[in-house]
This record gives C-alpha cells, sequence and structure tokens, in this order.
C-alpha cells in the first residue's frame, strides 16, 4: 500500500476505534485496518502518534465547520454540534491532545478581541462537555442557544 494511502486507512482505523472507545494501539489498528502491524512503523512510530494524528484531523474538521459559519452565535452552534456529533473525538482531542492552544487560536479567527475570544471558547468548551455528557436532552437542546448567546 502506498504511504499517503496507508496513512489514510491507519487514520480511519484508529478514528473508528476511538468513536468506538476501544484502545488505540498498534495492533487494534492494524486489525481494524486490515493491514499488518509492520505497514504502520514507516507512517507512525506508535500508538501515541497515531491517536494525535487523528485529534489533529478531528480538530481540522471542527476548525472547517466553526469558520464556515456565518457569525459568532452560528460558529457557537457548530462547535457544541460537533461535539454532539463526536463525543469521543471531542474527548480526546481536550484530554489525549490537549488542543486548548489551537481552539482559542481558531476562536480569535471568530472574535477578534482575544479576551471575548478566550471567555467565549471557555464557555463553549464547558457546554460541549456538558452536552456531550447529557447526549440530545430536550431540555439542553433548548436552554443551549441562550447559553451561546449569553457567551457573546
Amino acid at each position: 500500500m502506498n504511504r499517503p494511502g496507508c496513512r489514510r486507512v491507519v487514520l480511519a482505523a484508529a478514528t473508528a476505534l476511538v468513536d468506538a472507545e476501544h484502545a488505540v494501539t498498534l495492533r487494534a489498528v492494524s486489525r481494524e485496518a486490515n493491514i499488518p502491524t509492520s505497514s504502520i512503523y514507516p507512517q507512525f512510530p506508535d500508538a501515541a502518534a497515531i491517536l494525535l494524528a487523528v485529534c489533529h484531523e478531528a480538530f481540522h474538521e471542527l476548525e472547517a465547520a466553526v469558520l464556515a459559519a456565518t457569525d459568532a452565535y452560528s460558529a457557537g452552534v457548530a462547535y457544541l454540534d460537533f461535539a454532539v456529533a463526536h463525543p469521543r473525538r471531542y474527548r480526546v482531542m481536550f484530554g489525549a491532545a490537549d488542543l486548548s492552544e489551537q481552539a482559542m487560536r481558531l476562536f480569535t479567527q471568530v472574535l477578534t478581541d482575544p479576551g471575548r475570544a478566550m471567555a467565549f471558547w471557555l464557555g463553549l468548551h464547558g457546554l460541549a462537555d456538558q452536552r456531550a455528557s447529557i447526549s440530545r436532552s430536550p431540555a439542553f437542546a433548548a436552554l443551549a442557544p441562550r447559553l451561546i448567546a449569553s457567551l457573546l
């Protein structure tokens, strides 16, 4: 398998493992991807590097959704929607890989004032954590728009 193709297959397999709340190990990834473990090493030195790549790929998806929003409120909704759609990836992004600094930079593109951007992201991050935990609660869904608006 060519290197870029192998990398994509490895990342897809590792993402599936994260989404299913399974450990990302070299053996688990090779099993999920149906490739020999030895074919992973030219792309990734270890499981931690694979998990970090999964986190960065997920963050790029989140970033694209946030930046596609037409205003700050919609960006907040996009952020929360990503956390609900991908709760395990979201937890790993801010757990195994601390992408807080990148998230702060992302929100300074949404709100140019760094202080407001930080407050907005911190509020959204707390809401996202709770929304992922509550998992589509009708009560939370009804309250979330008011909470997002209050952060602005």
